[in-house]
């Protein structure tokens, strides 16, 4: 992987159905150029594929739970596994781990930190909360179409209509609709530390003003953010291809008004789990919709 295929993603985490057409655009590239990257990463493990990524602050609820842990990491991974609703599962130098967990109240939560805890063995644990904006609605229609989507969220909306018996437009609609709503975006799965050539690694940056992420989401390196309301936190990816990059990334960000402290990691292992749709689709009374769209589909 090198910075253009980095640029291509970057493109793709904005919009993970952007024609290949448009990223050529954007990138002053062939079309064929475009295509053949993608598909070389995905040929070398550094991109899994396409998902759904659901916004947590309009859907049920998430939060991102930090430990620190003795355990090897295949086993930490493997023992993760098991807890419902985890989406997001990171591992870090220094046994340090993070994931997010999808929720439906706060006793569930405390279950599942005490569950986390209990396989892993932890030593110290924190947690960063989501915002709630406010809960939008996603109807029955809308569930089936984000979970036939789950593991090809580029599939096209003329195969999808045949898969769950809605025409072509009305799924057209009804995407751009979530998507301008911020409610939901195309993923593209990517498998960081397979990409040998960058350096990925992660900033907690606790702030007096979240919408300092604002500011931080203009930096010339930086793969995504989000933000925590409690603690305040702006949360961002970045990559480098040296060392002293992630050097200067922090100087720069510790300098800017506003910063408090920032905590840093170094991504070794992650992994990015689709089934968590179907936790939240059953939390959110949809469970229905699932075994109906697996029985259609097999």
């Amino acid at each position: 992987m090198d910075l253009l295929d980095v640029k291509i993603l970057r493109l793709l985490w904005n919009d993970g159905r952007m024609p290949i057409y448009r990223i050529a655009e954007n990138l002053g590239i062939s079309g064929a150029a475009v295509d053949k990257r993608i598909n070389a990463m995905m040929k070398r493990g550094e991109l899994l594929g396409f998902s759904i990524l659901l916004n947590s602050d309009y859907v049920l609820n998430s939060a991102v739970i930090s430990i620190h842990a003795k355990k090897r990491r295949e086993r930490i991974f493997e023992r993760i596994s098991k807890i419902p609703g985890v989406m997001h599962f990171v591992g870090c130098l220094g046994g340090r781990y993070y994931g997010e967990f999808w929720y439906s109240d706060k006793m569930e939560l405390r279950e599942k930190l005490m569950l986390f805890k209990e396989l892993t063995d932890s030593y110290s644990e924190d947690i960063f909360y989501h915002r709630n904006a406010g809960k939008k609605k996603i109807d029955m229609v809308d569930w089936k179409i984000l979970l036939a989507m789950r593991d090809d969220a580029r599939i096209p909306f003329s195969k999808l209509s045949k898969i769950i018996g809605v025409s072509a437009k009305t799924i057209s609609k009804r995407w751009e609709r979530l998507v301008s709503e911020d409610v939901v975006k195309a993923y593209p799965i990517v498998n960081r530390p397979f990409s040998k050539d960058i350096l990925w690694f992660s900033l907690f940056i606790e702030v007096d003003d979240i919408a300092l992420e604002g500011k931080i989401k203009k930096m010339d390196n930086i793969w995504r953010t989000s933000i925590f309301e409690k603690p305040k936190i702006v949360y961002g990816v970045f990559f480098a291809q040296f060392v002293r990059e992630i050097d200067y990334t922090m100087e720069r960000i510790v300098c800017m008004k506003g910063v408090n402290k920032v905590h840093y990691e170094i991504i070794v292992e992650e992994k990015f789990n689709p089934e968590y749709l179907n936790y939240v689709s059953c939390k959110l009374g949809f469970c229905d919709t699932h075994t109906k769209l697996t029985k259609n589909n097999s």
